[in-house]
C-alpha cells in the first residue's frame, strides 16, 4: 500500500495460513471428513528433522495424501504428521514430545498439546475437537477458532451492511476534505473524520476479507471490490500528508491508529493524538497544510516514488500547485511531460471542486 503496511508479520502469516485451510482446499475436505465422522484428530503440517526428532511410536505411512486417507488415520488416537507441502502423509498415530514448561492456556488433552507443540516447533497444528466438532489452527504463539458456515454467512451479511455505511460516510468526508485542500482551509477536523471513517472502511474490509477466506469456494456473494483497495490506500495516503512533524514518519501515525479498538476509534481525540496535534479536535481551528501526497496520487501515470520526489522538494500541496513547469520538470524523474499533467491535472481538480454545501451544514 505504497509503502504503508496495515498488516504485521503475524497477521501476513495467519492469513497466508487460513487460505490453505479453506472450503474447497485439499486438505479442508480431509478436515470435513474427520469433523462429520466425529473423530477429532491432532495434525502436524511439516515434517523436518527436528519435528520428527519430537515424536514417539505411532507408524511409517509415507503415503500420498488423500482426504480420504487423512480421515481413516484420525481415527487412531496419536497425531498425523503431514509432509511441509501437504501432499504425503508422514506419520500417523504418534505421540508428541512437548515440552511441559511452554505455556498454554487451553483445556483440552489435545488442543493444549496442538497449542505448546506449535509454539515449541514454529509450524503449523491442527487440532479438530470430538466433542465440539471444530477446527483450530495453532500456528507460533497464534490460534484460530474457525466458525460454522451458517455463522460465517450472517456475519458476512452484517459486516457488508455496515461497510456499505462507511463507504459512503467515508466518500462524504473525503469530499470535504478535498474541496478544503483546494480551498486552502483544511482545518483538524476534515483531517481527523476521514481517517477515522477511512479506518472503519479498513478494518470492515479485512473482517471481510476473514470470511471470504474461510468461506473459501462458498463466498461468491461477497467477492473482492477493486476499487475499494484504491479508497483504502487513498485514505492511508490523509494519514501521510497530515502526521504531525513532531512523529518520527508517517508510520507511528498508522501503527498507533490502527493499535485503537473499536470504542477508542470513536473517539476523534485519540485520532488526533495519534497524528500528534491536540485532543481537542472540535476547537482546533488552525489551517494545516497537506504534504500532497493523496492529490498527486492521482494525476495518471505517475509512479509513488516521483511523487515522493516531488513532496521532498516542494514539502507542501500549495507549493507544488504553484511551481512553475520549470520547477517541476527540473525533479528527478519528472521531466516535461509529466510536468505539464501534473499542473493541468491540480488545476484542473481546483477549478473543478466546488464546496460541499450539504456536508459543511450536516
Amino acid at each position: 500500500m505504497r509503502g504503508i503496511s496495515t498488516e504485521n508479520q503475524k497477521t501476513r502469516e495467519l492469513l497466508a495460513t487460513l487460505k490453505l485451510l479453506s472450503p474447497g482446499t485439499h486438505l479442508r475436505e480431509g478436515i470435513d471428513y474427520i469433523i462429520q465422522g466425529k473423530t477429532g484428530g491432532l495434525i502436524v503440517i511439516g515434517d523436518t528433522p527436528e519435528i520428527l526428532d519430537l515424536t514417539e511410536g505411532g507408524f511409517r505411512i509415507n503415503c500420498q495424501y488423500t482426504p480420504a486417507r487423512l480421515y481413516q488415520l484420525s481415527k487412531m488416537d496419536g497425531a498425523i504428521i503431514l509432509s511441509e507441502d501437504m501432499k504425503r502423509i508422514v506419520r500417523a498415530n504418534v505421540t508428541l514430545r512437548v515440552d511441559p514448561s511452554i505455556p498454554s492456556s487451553e483445556t483440552g488433552l489435545r488442543h493444549r498439546s496442538a497449542d505448546k507443540f506449535a509454539k515449541q516447533t514454529e509450524h503449523i497444528v491442527l487440532a479438530v475437537s470430538q466433542s465440539r466438532n471444530t477446527l483450530t489452527l495453532f500456528l507460533k504463539d497464534q490460534h484460530y477458532i474457525f466458525r460454522e458456515r451458517p455463522v460465517l454467512l450472517s456475519g458476512a451479511n452484517q459486516t457488508m451492511l455496515a461497510l456499505t455505511q462507511y463507504v459512503k460516510a467515508m466518500q462524504d468526508a473525503v469530499t470535504m476534505l478535498n474541496w478544503a485542500e483546494l480551498s486552502g482551509n483544511v482545518i483538524l477536523a476534515n483531517v481527523v473524520t476521514a481517517i477515522q471513517l477511512c479506518e472503519r472502511v479498513r478494518r470492515a474490509e479485512q473482517e471481510l476479507n476473514l470470511y471470504r477466506i474461510e468461506l473459501g469456494t462458498q463466498a461468491q456473494s461477497i467477492q473482492h471490490i477493486p476499487e475499494l483497495t484504491t479508497e483504502i490506500e487513498n485514505g492511508l495516503l490523509i494519514t501521510k500528508d497530515y502526521y504531525h512533524e513532531s512523529l518520527h514518519n508517517e508510520f507511528e501515525a498508522v501503527e498507533k491508529i490502527i493499535a485503537l479498538d473499536a470504542n477508542s476509534l470513536a473517539n476523534q481525540s485519540n485520532i488526533s493524538e495519534a497524528l500528534g496535534y491536540p485532543r481537542d479536535v472540535r476547537n482546533t481551528f488552525e489551517v494545516l497544510e497537506p504534504r500532497g501526497y493523496r492529490m498527486l496520487s492521482q494525476v495518471p501515470r505517475i509512479p509513488f516514488n516521483i511523487v515522493e520526489n516531488i513532496v521532498h522538494e516542494f514539502k507542501t500541496l500549495d507549493r507544488i500547485y504553484t511551481a512553475a513547469i520549470g520547477e517541476l520538470q527540473a525533479i528527478d524523474g519528472v521531466g516535461k511531460a509529466r510536468a505539464s499533467t501534473i499542473k493541468n491535472t491540480l488545476s484542473q481538480m481546483k477549478t473543478t471542486t466546488t464546496q460541499p454545501h450539504v456536508l459543511a451544514l450536516s
